[in-house]
């Protein structure tokens, strides 16, 4: 396990322990489904940063290959989560929003950051994601598009998007496929 994984584990285990109050610390939801276990333990990471490359697609068309990648877990409440998505060469980011509601998990991606609605231009949506379904896991989930996506973006109806993380290895993997191929895959590894 890396250091500072075992330090933030070690870290959360002693407030609990002393009696604290650890509202800060961990989220006011009970982690039992997939679901909420995912929420809890991206929450643990509040704060840490995961650094690395795509690894598809292979081209350099791509406005995301052939940079280093950056996700910071920015935000965290017992509501949502924010983690920004940067890419190093410029000032290009993203934001993923993943927020627990009454149907579940949300992925919710905002591209607008400090830019004005001129400067984004047409073509650089925000808005678009979906619910997680059931084939989610403590460690990975998926989010088909939404109806809200389909309205929006309608090429991107059949996306699905997928975020897993290996604490034990210290990575995250942000994928999205469509109609059931690959589109683009991001593995990150937890900066130290």
């Amino acid at each position: 396990m890396k250091p500072s994984l075992l330090l933030l584990f070690s870290f959360l285990i002693f407030f609990s322990c002393t009696g604290e109050d650890t509202t800060e610390l961990t989220p006011t939801l009970p982690a039992e489904s997939p679901q909420e276990q995912f929420f809890a333990t991206l929450f643990s990471l509040c704060g840490e940063t995961f650094a690395g490359e795509s690894t598809y697609p292979e081209d350099g068309e791509h406005v995301l290959t052939g940079n280093e990648l950056r996700a910071v877990v920015k935000t965290c409440t017992d509501e949502y989560i924010k983690v920004d998505f940067l890419r190093e060469s410029d000032t290009w980011h993203a934001t993923w929003v993943l927020s627990m509601r009454e149907n579940g998990l949300h992925l919710y991606h905002d591209h607008v950051g400090d830019k004005t609605p001129e400067e984004l231009g047409e073509d650089n949506l925000s808005g678009y994601g979906g619910y997680a379904d059931e084939r989610g896991s403590a460690t990975r989930q998926f989010f088909p598009a939404d109806e809200a996506t389909a309205e929006m973006i309608p090429e991107a109806t059949t996306n699905v998007w997928m975020m897993e993380m290996d604490l034990e290895t210290g990575t995250f993997v942000y994928y999205l496929e469509r109609h059931s191929e690959p589109r683009f895959r991001a593995e990150l590894t937890l900066s130290e």
